[in-house]
């Protein structure tokens, strides 16, 4: 009897012996492409960084930038009209750096203009604070800070889109771009409110009361600072990969 229970529990034992093997071979397969998905993460990880400095500036445009329009004579120009304009410049100025252009169209390149024209933006909002009081500060002087902001937004964030999908070619990362852009830009808003609160002494109950010089001063020289690190984190961490240019967007 004991022989015939023998018997009957080997092939029992065997199938269990399978599944655990099975098991485990597929947590290994998990593993391993958790691994992939974590260090294809990673390589993004310092243009990531980058990007959060740039959003620091973006998020000054909708708090800071809002507030000097109280200060000017805006001849009842609506505020949503510089968001306006900022939202043309973000969805006109990639078109217009493809066609008018000298620079190369890579998108590195585009990365570094979008952030060299968020420095120029922080520089026209520190012009108009200096000089308020010395000109007629009517509402076109706020058009072109809100300018140069959307262009900064529009030429990073599709560079950095374009530079995403030719670095991550896991399918499942692939379908998350625009996701991950936002969830950066909203870290970005984070920093930017722990730097107002480190620099609250410069900031009143009013624009007036506020040193937004000084302040726009710091985030020109935060911006100068984080192009000089990409550019250095461009040529470092991304010359192994030809990347994709516009020229072929015109192509499809």
């Amino acid at each position: 009897m004991e022989n015939g229970e023998n018997e009957w529990i080997k092939p029992e034992n065997s199938l269990h012996y399978m599944e655990e093997e099975e098991e485990e071979e597929k947590n290994s397969f998990d593993e391993q492409e958790d691994k992939v998905v974590l260090k294809s993460l990673l390589k993004m990880l310092p243009i990531w960084l980058v990007f959060s400095v740039v959003s620091i500036i973006s998020a000054t445009g909708d708090t800071f930038f809002l507030q000097q329009y109280s200060h000017v004579d805006t001849d009842y120009v609506a505020v949503q009209f510089y968001s306006l304009v900022q939202d043309f410049s973000k969805f006109a100025i990639p078109f217009l750096y493809r066609r008018i252009c000298c620079l190369p169209k890579h998108e590195k390149v585009k990365i570094g203009v979008g952030m060299l024209c968020g420095v120029v933006s922080c520089i026209f909002a520190w012009l108009l604070v200096v000089y308020e009081g010395y000109i007629n500060t009517s509402f076109v002087w706020l058009v072109p800070q809100f300018f140069m902001l959307g262009c900064m937004e529009g030429l990073t964030e599709e560079g950095l889109l374009k530079l995403y999908k030719s670095r991550i070619k896991e399918e499942q990362l692939q379908r998350y771009p625009k996701e991950y852009i936002e969830f950066w830009k909203g870290i970005g808003k984070l920093l930017n409110v722990f730097l107002a609160l480190i620099l609250q002494g410069w900031f009143g109950d009013t624009v007036h009361d506020s040193r937004l010089d000084k302040y726009y001063v710091v985030l020109v020289c935060v911006g100068l600072a984080n192009f000089i690190i990409y550019c250095f984190i461009a040529s470092l961490f991304y010359k192994d990969k030809v990347l994709a240019h516009d020229d072929d967007d015109n192509d499809e």
